[in-house]
């Protein structure tokens, strides 16, 4: 036993690339999320990853968010898959993307944040104030959270109350949301570098037109109403800014004919089909089905006209030939 009596257990592969490509770039649990994955056959469910981390299954679908948008990971429902038809040996590497994040905020002590709130009136004033928006008193970790949106992230007092509103107005929608969403707002928020009050006006009408439109696509499709990813999101208001809802409507409908399942992508290839060659109305897409059906026709009527291989009189002739029959 070179390697020790560890390995008796067994093993699992890793591709050299994830590691290359990611090591940096990917935070603590994101990592530790893959390797669960692949330890269990390249297949998991958030539940199991979130009690194995000790996380919430929440913090988990978004942590597991990044590894979706990178092509390394697919998500049905709870089901987490890693993507067989990615060929991640050839993963390239970004064109100027950003390098994550990988450090975690602080931890304080209850002592800590004592201190924040007697020396720092902004941070009195956010933790008084955060109070009222969420109606109860702040356990510690929430106080941590909220001291740390202030020093650790850079945001404003007046900034992190209106996160706070947001996440209140979506809970009293009935969205199934924990805290931690209003941490990873705040994260997000701060590297967009959203640092005033109109800032954070723009983002959330955003967020707001964003919502809308992913229910309006819930709706056409018929896709089974979940969160949607951020690749989602984008591809979706990447849809709007060239098609209206008809158009879209109408890719959806051809989906729909030709597909057993609602598939965004899809609508995605129909919609990017019909902007490269400028098509932007019903009536242009059944001219150009017209057109494509009358060249079929067309092909169809030409490979008729062309001489036959074969020459009925010589068959003819021959039949009458033949006396063995």
């Amino acid at each position: 036993m070179p390697f020790g009596e560890v390995w008796n257990g067994g093993i699992f592969n890793v591709p050299n690339s994830l590691v290359d490509k990611y090591l940096k770039m990917a935070s603590e649990y994101q990592l530790k999320a893959l390797l669960f994955i692949l330890r269990n056959g390249a297949q998991s469910d958030s539940q199991a990853i979130a009690k194995a981390l000790g996380q919430t299954t929440s913090d988990i679908d978004d942590l597991l968010e990044f590894w979706v948008e990178e092509g390394i990971i697919a998500v049905d429902g709870q089901a987490v898959t890693i993507q067989t038809k990615t060929e991640i040996k050839q993963i390239e590497e970004p064109k100027a993307k950003p390098v994550r994040e990988t450090l975690s905020a602080p931890r304080l002590t209850p002592k800590d944040i004592v201190a924040f709130i007697r020396d720092d009136e902004s941070i009195r004033f956010l933790i008084l104030q955060a109070e009222q928006v969420l109606g109860r008193s702040i356990s510690h970790a929430e106080q941590e959270m909220l001291v740390n949106m202030v020093n650790y992230y850079g945001l404003k007092a007046e900034v992190i109350l209106m996160i706070l509103e947001f996440y209140r107005s979506e809970k009293e929608r009935g969205k199934a949301i924990g805290i931690s969403y209003v941490n990873t707002m705040a994260k997000n928020w701060s590297e967009e570098g959203i640092d005033s009050i109109a800032d954070a006006e723009l983002k959330l009408q955003d967020i707001a037109r964003s919502d809308r439109l992913w229910n309006e696509i819930v709706a056409i499709t018929g896709i089974r109403h979940r969160r949607p990813t951020a690749k989602q999101r984008e591809m979706v208001d990447e849809w709007f800014k060239s098609f209206d809802t008809t158009m879209v409507n109408l890719a959806s409908d051809i989906m729909k004919e030709n597909t057993s399942e609602p598939s965004l992508a899809y609508i995605n290839k129909i919609l990017k089909q019909w902007k490269k060659k400028g098509i932007t109305s019903p009536a242009q897409v059944q001219a150009e089905q017209e057109a494509f059906n009358k060249s079929k026709e067309d092909k169809k009527s030409d490979k008729l006209k062309s001489k036959p291989s074969y020459d009925l009189e010589k068959i003819k002739r021959d039949a009458m030939d033949n006396t063995e029959i």
